[in-house]
């Protein structure tokens, strides 16, 4: 039988081993988190991702679908938050144009969700960010929703 003053450091060397072990893996986690937001989150809104077209498709949208409880100009009515500038921001920024198609399509209108259809939700994603100054480029959103969760709504460029 060996001595347990002899077993010690064979104990310390696989403690300092699997201390090592955990702090190379986290540290390994922690880099590679970083590199998987930017893969899920790789465009800007700011990026012009949509064009005028899109934008006006979406405006005749939001007025039929949207503007009898979020108003006309966006700013919300008596039970419906306002849909541009702080209001926006604080609940869009750092999310998704995909997350903003996906909640506008499964929860609006409130008094039927999951009327609208993705098409026509893109559509007036578009009109919501050019409302809130995002500036409309040479092409549409995509239709996919993979695609769109890679664009990223933030407050500033």
């Amino acid at each position: 039988m060996t001595p347990p003053a002899a077993r010690w450091p064979v104990r310390a060397a696989t403690a300092v081993a699997g201390a090592l072990f955990a702090a190379t893996a986290t540290l390994s986690m922690r880099a590679a988190a970083p590199q998987a937001a930017a893969a899920t989150a790789s465009q800007s809104a700011w990026n012009g991702v949509f064009d005028q077209a899109q934008v006006e498709r979406g405006r005749t949208a939001y007025n039929a679908q949207c503007a009898r409880c979020h108003g006309e100009t966006l700013g919300g009515g008596e039970n419906s938050p306002a849909l541009v500038d702080d209001v926006f921001f604080t609940f869009w920024g750092g999310k998704t144009v995909g997350d903003l198609v996906e909640y506008t399509r499964t929860t609006m209108p409130s008094d039927g969700p999951g009327k609208i259809s993705r098409k026509r939700c893109i559509d007036i994603a578009a009109y919501l960010l050019s409302a809130n100054g995002f500036p409309a480029g040479d092409s549409e959103l995509p239709t996919e929703l993979a695609a769109l969760g890679q664009i990223t709504i933030t407050r500033t460029r």
